[in-house]
């Protein structure tokens, strides 16, 4: 039944990138988190004539998806099936999502591998069981000689071993964040930044209204995207303490990368306007965890952030030719909400009427998705079987 369900989901959304519905509910739907994720279901409830209003409590856009390295991921490593899929449809809703607003995407593919020898035989073993699955993006196990086709600048160390991910993608999060939320208000919508969700009113089995820092706001439907927020707003469990992940965005530099590029410590990619992106692997040392307590998106001092920022960099010179003279223009935080199963989280919960919760350690490659199933069950209330094995329920 998942199969056929999802092979036809598959065609529905090739076939009709902009399906209209015949009705236009006028629910008033209220978003707590303005990342990738809260951004895409605001967007499309917008489209089909909810009043939406986004909240986030930060002042500025400065959250996971602002700070992520920003990689559409629909191969390796990503199971079970039904996660898998999930990304490959991501991709032709990223495709569609491209066709109504005009944002940098990049379908660049991936190239990744590991010197140590158990981590390379896990990696060979997941790619195999990918190649099993019923339907799936293209990938392959490639050698040094064959990736250098690709990556001249790239030191693939006569590596035997690398996963070239064909389909993947990069997209600069915040630009598109940000081109929604012009969309939304455009549509009508309110976004409010620098707000924060306090609670929300049921009575006799219905939402009434939420609570927040700047007052109360009558509403029919409450979506929770709130990244690593999310256990402390529910008062419950669903995210293993968050990690952080330090992203550092070049100057505009000449022309060194194709792909992206997974390699020892950690990966980078560059963009069309010639900036570089490097993520961090390894996380952060224990002796930084005092620091790191409250979950901030910046370094306490520029000089602190040039610090990690040149580490950083000269790990990838391990592996980058010419990357040396980059100049650092942005060193930022990245935080990751991490499922306890590493699973997304998508659905209503069963104990609070009209209560609907979007998290996901992948946002940044599933966010066009989540936002278009996310839709479809909050205003016509038709729960989607491609989401069945992700439900909050199963915590």
């Amino acid at each position: 039944m998942l199969r056929r369900d999802l092979i036809k989901y598959f065609f529905l959304t090739l076939a009709f990138p902009n399906l209209i519905y015949t009705s236009t509910p006028k629910q008033r739907v209220l978003i707590v988190g303005s990342g990738i994720v809260g951004s895409c279901i605001a967007y499309e409830l917008s489209k089909l004539g909810a009043k939406v209003i986004l909240i986030d409590k930060d002042p500025s856009l400065v959250g996971a998806s602002q700070n992520s390295f920003n990689w559409i991921n629909a191969t390796y490593p990503k199971s079970p099936y039904s996660y898998n899929y999930l990304s490959q449809l991501s991709l032709t809703a990223y495709q569609n999502l491209h066709s109504e607003i005009d944002f940098p995407l990049q379908w660049n593919g991936s190239l990744e591998w590991f010197l140590n020898a158990d981590n390379q035989k896990e990696m060979i073993e997941a790619v195999q069981n990918l190649l099993k699955y019923p339907t799936s993006t293209p990938h392959k196990i490639i050698d040094s000689d064959t990736a250098n086709l690709y990556e001249p600048n790239i030191n693939f160390a006569e590596n035997k071993n690398i996963v070239h991910s064909i389909a993947d993608g990069i997209v600069d999060a915040e630009y598109l964040i940000s081109k929604m939320h012009s969309e939304i208000i455009k549509l009508g919508g309110s976004i409010i930044l620098g707000c924060n969700f306090i609670n929300a009113e049921y009575k006799s089995g219905k939402l009434i209204a939420a609570n927040t820092s700047l007052g109360k706001f009558k509403v029919d439907e409450l979506v929770i995207s709130a990244g690593i927020n999310t256990n402390k707003i529910l008062n419950r469990e669903f995210l293993k303490k968050p990690t952080p992940g330090i992203i550092v965005k070049s100057k505009p530099y000449k022309k060194l990368i194709n792909s992206i590029i997974v390699g020892p410590g950690t990966h980078v990619h560059q963009l069309k306007n010639g900036v570089v992106v490097i993520g961090e692997q390894n996380g952060s040392p224990e002796n930084h965890l005092e620091r790191l307590k409250d979950f901030p998106y910046k370094f306490p001092n520029n000089n602190f952030a040039i610090d990690h920022a040149n580490r950083m960099i000269e790990l990838s010179r391990s592996f980058i030719s010419n990357i040396e003279n980059i100049e650092i223009d942005k060193v930022g935080i990245g935080w990751r909400p991490l499922p306890l199963d590493g699973l997304p989280i998508i659905g209503y919960l069963n104990d609070l009427p009209n209560t609907y919760i979007a998290v996901s350690h992948s946002g940044i490659s599933l966010g066009p998705l989540i936002g278009k199933l996310a839709t479809e069950e909050i205003l016509f209330k038709k729960p989607n079987n491609l989401l069945a094995n992700f439900r909050p329920q199963r915590f």
